[in-house]
């Protein structure tokens, strides 16, 4: 009895024993994996640090807080543009137009150049409203987009691009919006010809 009494004793205590080292195993990892943790925030803080130097460039009052809240606006204001545009709904787009931006490209003259600059596949269309202007030239040229970063002209005009790489490695940069802010709403702007 007594020899069975000490195997049992014996095989609790190594089992304590097995299961107090796999707790100090468990415990010993991780602390790496906080260092792998937090390389990734390190690594984000650092990517978005990059993205926020080139997004200000060389306008220095525009602080972290600022841009991070800009892009969110923006972000946000082309997402419900996607919607617009997919439904092709030219009152709802309006509302997100600058007053400036409608004003040229509701007179015909300008509609009348900007017909002439249309693609081949709409070559011969005659714009005569900025229905049209919506319809044949704000739709085509930005479906199916994304924008990855937004870059300030100012404290108060942001131009929203794709980033991508050209054959040499260089970046290449594409213009699909322009923003700017009215009484603390972005709205966007068209650019004259």
């Amino acid at each position: 009895m007594k020899i069975k009494t000490f195997v049992l004793l014996s095989a609790f205590f190594l089992s304590l024993c097995v299961l107090s080292c796999k707790s100090t195993e468990q415990a010993e990892e991780t602390p790496s994996e906080k260092v792998v943790e937090s390389n990734k925030v390190e690594k984000q803080s650092s990517e978005e640090d990059s993205e926020y130097r080139r997004s200000v460039g060389t306008e220095k009052n525009i602080s972290l807080d600022t841009f991070n809240a800009d892009k969110a606006a923006i972000v946000k204001k082309i997402t419900e543009l996607n919607a617009i545009m997919a439904k092709r709904d030219y009152n709802s787009w309006l509302k997100y137009i600058d007053p400036e931006s409608q004003k040229y490209w509701s007179t015909p003259a300008n509609l009348a150049k900007a017909s002439e600059k249309l693609p081949k596949n709409v070559k011969g269309l005659k714009l005569r409203t900025l229905q049209d202007y919506f319809i044949y030239v704000f739709i085509p040229s930005r479906n199916g987009r994304t924008i990855d970063e937004i870059r300030y002209n100012s404290a108060d005009s942001i131009r929203a691009v794709q980033v991508s790489k050209n054959e040499d490695g260089t970046n290449r940069i594409v213009v699909y919006y322009n923003f700017v802010r009215q009484d603390g709403d972005w709205k966007v702007y068209l650019p004259r010809l």
